[in-house]
C-alpha cells in the first residue's frame, strides 16, 4: 500500500512521512514488510495516521494492514453506551470492561 500510494502521488517516503507524522524508518519497515513493530504490526493509532497523511480513508489502510476494520459510532450510540456504563457500579465496570478486553483480543487473533 506504501508503495502503491508513493507512486500514485508521486511521493518520496520522506513526503508521506511528513504528512503523516510517521518517521521515514516506520515506514519504511512496514513497505519492506518487516513486522518490527510489534507481533501485532501497526498499532491502530500509526494506521489512521498513514490515511490521514495519505489521503486514504481508514477502512483501507486497515483492510492493507490485515487488520480488524473499525467501525463509526455515532454521537447518539456513544451516549447511550456512556449513559449505562456511568449507571453500574465499579464491579459491574469491571466486568464490562474485562468482556470488551476479551472480544477486542478475539478479533485481534481472527484478523
Amino acid at each position: 500500500m506504501i508503495t502503491r500510494v508513493m507512486d500514485e502521488k508521486g511521493w518520496a517516503l520522506s513526503t508521506l512521512a511528513r504528512r503523516s507524522g510517521l518517521s521515514t524508518s516506520t515506514l519504511h519497515s512496514w513497505k519492506s514488510g518487516d513486522r518490527a513493530t510489534g507481533s501485532r504490526g501497526p498499532s491502530p493509532e500509526k494506521l489512521r495516521q498513514l490515511a490521514n497523511g495519505a489521503g486514504l480513508t481508514v477502512a483501507e489502510v486497515f483492510e492493507a494492514a490485515g487488520r480488524h476494520v473499525p467501525t463509526a459510532i455515532d454521537d447518539e450510540e456513544e451516549r447511550r453506551f456512556l449513559h449505562l456504563y456511568r449507571a453500574l457500579d465499579g464491579e459491574d465496570r469491571r466486568v464490562i470492561e474485562a468482556t470488551m478486553q476479551a472480544m477486542r483480543e478475539r478479533q485481534k487473533s481472527t484478523s
